[in-house]
Formats: structure tokens, sequence, C-alpha cells
């Protein structure tokens, strides 16, 4: 595909999505474009928010491992690394090419953002990670034409008991894609702790999609899915 076709894929169009096969074509062919394209000209400043938020909530200081779901580019682990320093980050991502570019972004030590990357279809049994991590977080990934409930409660599994979930979720596709049902059961089924909400933007003032919201929620997990 050219640089111009590269070019025109926008936001509708990872809507569009409906199979994990569907999710890699659309990522092969904006991978290299998809920082300066989507993420820096549309103001994107969801991954920012959602690591400040996570930053809040856990420990600082300790070398937490964290696991980033869908960490696509690496934009979420970049700012994540500048809060939480000790932090060791893993990332996974359906997209090998979206991965490739994660495998660049360094800390501001100039170490790698990312300690292990993995290829990975998050709509299948999870096999790389089992109870491994303290936190997971993710941003633009449970989500429609993305992942949806069903995988989010499949991810409890890579958490340990008493880690901590940090997940955005588009607010439009919260209740109407099912998630807030699953959370809720999740909840009634002693899997998570009761979830806390914050509501923010995904992109800044100047974006054409200024105004979009998020809920990010945020949950321990008491037991494995």
């Amino acid at each position: 595909m050219t640089d111009d076709n590269e070019s025109s894929i926008n936001l509708e169009d990872a809507y569009a999505l409906e199979t994990p096969q569907d999710n890699r074509a659309l990522y092969r062919n904006w991978a290299s474009t998809y920082d300066a394209d989507f993420a820096q000209r549309n103001k994107y400043v969801y991954p920012k928010s959602i690591a400040t938020i996570c930053a809040r909530l856990v420990d600082t200081i300790s070398p937490l491992n964290i696991l980033d779901i869908g960490c696509g580019t690496g934009i979420v682990g970049t700012c994540l690394s500048e809060l939480l320093t000790a932090g060791i980050i893993d990332g996974v991502d359906i997209s090998p090419e979206m991965l490739n570019v994660a495998s660049t972004k360094l800390r501001i030590d100039a170490k790698p953002v990312y300690h292990q990357l993995f290829e990975a279809d998050l709509t299948e049994p999870i096999s790389f990670a089992n109870a491994k991590y303290d936190v997971a977080i993710s941003a633009g990934t449970f989500t429609h034409g993305h992942l949806g409930p069903d995988a989010l409660i499949n991810a409890l599994s890579v958490v340990r008991p008493g880690g901590r979930m940090v997940v955005g979720i588009n607010k439009e596709h919260f209740s109407a894609n099912g998630f807030q049902a699953a959370l809720q059961k999740a909840n009634e089924s002693q899997q998570i702790s009761t979830p806390t909400f914050s509501e923010v933007q995904i992109y800044d003032q100047g974006s054409p999609h200024y105004g979009d919201l998020a809920l990010v929620t945020s949950f321990l997990v008491l037991s494995p899915a």
C-alpha cells in the first residue's frame, strides 16, 4: 500500500473492523504512519490520561510488572514509563508491524520502553502469561471493532490476585457493547473488586474528534477468569 493510502486510514476504518484478520490488515498498513498520521494529527491525549490515572493508583517506586494490552506503537507504554520509572513494562498486540514500532520506543534513560513484546490474538485463550502481572493497562483496545467484553474478562488471567487493571473504554460503547454488564457480572462473582470510573477526553481541543469521551475503569483482580 502506498503512503497516500496509508495516510487515508482514519478512525472510521478502525471502528469498522470486525475480525482479527481485519485488525491485522488495517494496522499492517497503518503502523509506520500511526503516530504522526493519527495520534499527533488528532491530538490523541488518551494515552497520557490513562497513564496518569494508573500512576496515581499504584506504587510508583516498586519495580512493578506491567502489561500494556493492545500496546500498538507503544504510546501508552512510553507515557507510563515516564511516570513509573521502576516499572517493568511488557506489551501485547495483534499486529507485528505495530509491535515493531513499539520496540523502537525509548525511556528517558534511553533504554527500551518495553522489556518484552508479545504478538497475540486476545480473542483467543491467553497462553503467554498466567497471573504474572501486578498491573495491566489498556487504552483504545477494548472498544467497537477491536476487543469486546469477553476478551476483557479473559484478560483478567494475566494479572496476579490482588493486582490491578486500568482499562479505558469508549463511553459510547461502554454500555451498548456489553462492557458494563460484563464488569458488573465479574464483580458480583467476586472476580474483581467494585470498579471505579474516571471520565476523560480521548482527544484534545483542536481535534475534529474533541468531545469523544472514555471511561477509565480501575479494579483489583480477586480471582483469575
